[in-house]
């Protein structure tokens, strides 16, 4: 016939599995918070990174406009000189008109080079924030799916929850109330884990050697028998 003291310690390590669940399911809970928003800040690093290069695109597309701008200017400036041409008097108001001219010509070949070269950055500009929209919107896409499998998984877990701790309540309601106090207290304190095995007569939780009467103890099973150093309640495998 099981005695009452193994009844209990089957019914404790029963509670222990369930309490060992719950202890898990809610850290697992607990890290879903962090875990959006880590999401959140991936996917708001991103779409900075993407408005910064759109700005860069259009500072440049602005730096290319101002030049093209300025090219145009003094090409309506050099038409104008040459208009002037035939219309000079004498041979140092033409050479002067020449040279004014020939200075412009100058001015806008370094012009034409500049936007020549801001073309190529524009072009550069634009396949990378083309690229990098390409990321967001993979990242965006990512996200969603992250966020619905988080949202799925704090369901599943809530209501494992419910469960575990229905289960835990019955299974701990079999035993006598003093013991379940102590147990509970125990598992409060020890992450769910109240129970430990003894093992080369030494607790396994932690390591503690048992001295031979507590061993004695345990082995005749009449009461309950508690670790002297991690305060778990001790029992030996069947």
């Amino acid at each position: 016939m099981t005695s009452p003291i193994t009844q209990n310690i089957d019914i404790l390590k029963k509670s222990q599995q369930l309490d060992s669940e719950i202890y898990s399911s809610r850290l697992l809970l607990e890290d879903i918070p962090s875990q959006r928003m880590k999401l959140k800040a991936d996917l708001a690093s991103e779409k900075t990174h993407l408005e910064e290069l759109d700005k860069a695109l259009k500072e440049i597309q602005m730096r290319l406009k101002t030049k093209e701008l300025e090219l145009g200017q003094k090409e309506g400036q050099i038409k104008k000189l040459d208009g002037q041409l035939s219309q000079v008097k004498t041979n140092k108001e033409y050479g002067a008109l020449q040279q004014e001219i020939a200075s412009l010509k100058a001015d806008n070949s370094l012009l034409e080079e500049e936007i020549i070269h801001i073309l190529d950055e524009v072009e550069a500009a634009k396949e990378e924030a083309q690229k990098e929209k390409e990321i967001f919107a993979s990242v965006s896409k990512s996200f969603q799916g992250k966020e619905d499998e988080l949202a799925t998984q704090e369901k599943t877990l809530q209501g494992r929850l419910v469960e575990l701790e229905n289960q835990r309540k019955e299974a701990v309601a079999q035993l006598p109330p003093e013991l379940g106090d102590l147990y509970s207290r125990i598992a409060l304190k020890k992450q769910g884990l109240a129970l430990a095995p003894v093992n080369a007569e030494a607790c396994s939780a932690c390591h503690l050697q048992l001295r031979p009467q507590l061993i004695n103890e345990i082995r005749l099973g009449d009461h309950i028998v508690v670790c002297e150093n991690c305060s778990r309640i001790l029992y030996f495998e069947a």
